[in-house]
């Protein structure tokens, strides 16, 4: 059974594997979605309706949590309503989930402990209507919920697809082996050894990394 979140079919991962479609393959597709939406300390799915209590740091440029921004219903300040006259996410705004004001900057706020705590003034809230509040929707839409729903069409990007596919064929090639042994061969001759290394290994493949780069957020605490 697909999930929302799936990256990637597990039809594609078979294909690569050359083996049927089984409920292991989508366990594993569900797994490598996972980590790549892990290393990439971001959700790609599309969300409805998101509500999120952002951080603000006194700056006309507001991040949003789950890019690329697709609409915003409303933006709330301490309370009031902000004038959608007065935020865009026009252009490359939207794909980096920006949400610009265009006169003046939002309220100095920032996370700290789960909560937000003010930086300038006599601001003290708890992440809800004394901060900044934003209802919008965003994401990609997912080879998973194109699965789930047939009417939606994919706007994920390719390689992060691709990425996906990768780190799944990745999972089920190296079942059963030790991460802790590396082996090397050279002719007849071959040569078995602990790799101390080796732990904390990350499950996303070089090549799957290179292609999540440009997808990757930074978060600053």
């Amino acid at each position: 059974m697909p999930s929302a979140a799936d990256l990637c079919l597990a039809s594609t991962v078979a294909d690569d594997l050359g083996i049927p479609v089984s409920p292991r393959v989508e366990v594993l597709v569900t797994a490598a979605s996972r980590a790549v939406a892990g290393y990439c300390c971001r959700v790609f799915e599309r969300g409805l309706g998101l509500v999120e209590y952002p951080a603000g740091y006194g700056r006309p440029l507001l991040l949003l949590e789950r890019p690329p921004v697709l609409a915003v219903s409303g933006v709330w300040e301490g309370g009031n309503q902000v004038s959608a006259d007065e935020y865009e996410i026009a252009g490359g705004l939207a794909e980096s989930g920006m949400l610009r004001r265009r006169r003046g900057v939002w309220r100095a706020t920032v996370r700290a402990g789960g909560g937000v705590t003010g930086m300038l003034g006599d601001f003290h809230g708890d992440g809800s209507e004394d901060g900044l509040r934003v209802v919008y929707d965003g994401g990609y839409v997912t080879p998973g919920q194109q699965a789930l729903d047939g009417a939606l069409v994919v706007t994920l990007p390719e390689d992060v697809q691709e990425a996906a596919v990768l780190t799944a064929v990745q999972l089920y090639r190296s079942r059963g082996v030790d991460a802790m042994v590396a082996s090397e061969s050279i002719g007849d001759w071959s040569v078995s050894y602990f790799a101390a290394k080796a732990e904390g290994k990350s499950p996303i493949p070089g090549a799957a990394q290179a292609l999540l780069a440009p997808y990757a957020l930074h978060w600053v605490s």
